[in-house]
């Protein structure tokens, strides 16, 4: 008792510490989404006006729609390309794991804006990409839609984090018994009947702890569409973006991003009863091996 006493207290300043920088600021947004604004006044009255205006609007719906038919678009494309790479990394690899991994994992010590330039500086019309194209002759004049185009801003953001999905699903295969995929072979099941019924539904925790990084993150990305996105670049974090700056909307910002965080909570509680529906999402929680 006495141990869990002091624990406690040294815990404390970390949950106060949570609750001040995390919790607080998110209340606040909440009660702002419930305000609205008088010519440059902002009325404390509470209302649903902004909520309503949100669903009443086409713009919203489709801006919102749109970021997560994105994410979900950016998270399939990663987990085909993920689950590869991690099977091979995990299953295949043995000496220089740690210097794979490590590999994998550079684009992310680079800032932001460094990725994005770069794939500018290879997809712009007197890019890399083009340039090769046209010396190779397959094509007779540089192609415009390979940058400042919805193709450009999904291949940005799938090579983004695409490694949050490598990581999720090799912690999954690493925890893979190859006895049991064995087993399975031995039985007569062949190649894809072996994956469907024993390796996926084994590594379906990374895949969605995975899935579940890369949608959020993609969700929430603002710079990548705004750099590479051209005309297609507009997104429901610009639109909040500009409520909370140029157009000094607070409460209607405040509106859209609650609704988008409730909608991406929903998102993670599926997830988190797919995982713990799993059997190794029961063993993980359990603490059995």
């Amino acid at each position: 008792m006495e141990k869990a006493r002091i624990g406690g207290w040294l815990a404390a300043p970390v949950f106060v510490a949570v609750l001040a920088l995390c919790l607080a600021p998110l209340a606040i947004l909440f009660a702002y989404s419930f305000f609205q604004v008088d010519f440059v006044a902002i009325v404390t009255d509470p209302t649903l006006k902004n909520y309503a205006r949100i669903a009443g609007s086409g713009t919203y719906r489709w801006l919102i729609a749109k970021a997560f038919l994105s994410g979900l678009a950016i998270t399939a494309l990663t987990a085909v390309i993920g689950y590869p790479v991690a099977w091979f990394i995990a299953k295949r690899v043995v000496h220089y794991k740690s210097a794979l991994l490590t590999l994998l994992l550079v684009p992310l010590y680079t800032g932001d804006m460094v990725r994005i330039f770069a794939w500018r500086v290879l997809l712009g019309a007197e890019g890399v990409l083009n340039s090769l194209l046209m010396w190779t002759g397959a094509i007779a004049r540089p192609l415009s839609s390979l940058l400042f185009s919805p193709l450009a801003t999904h291949i940005v953001l799938t090579y983004n984090y695409l490694p949050f999905m490598v990581i999720g699903l090799w912690l999954a295969f690493e925890a893979l018994d190859d006895r049991l995929v064995e087993a399975a072979t031995d039985l007569g099941a062949g190649t894809w009947s072996a994956f469907r019924r024993v390796t996926l539904p084994l590594t379906a925790p990374g895949l969605i702890a995975g899935g579940l990084m890369v949608f959020v993150m993609v969700v929430g990305d603002y710079l990548t569409p705004q750099l590479v996105g051209g005309a297609s670049g507009v997104t429901i974090i610009s639109a909040i973006n500009d409520l909370f700056g140029t157009a000094f909307d607070w409460p209607l910002g405040s509106a859209i991003a609650w609704t988008m965080l409730a909608i991406l909570f929903c998102f993670f509680a599926a997830a988190v009863v797919a995982i713990s529906r799993s059997s190794l999402g029961r063993a993980m929680v359990g603490g059995e091996a």
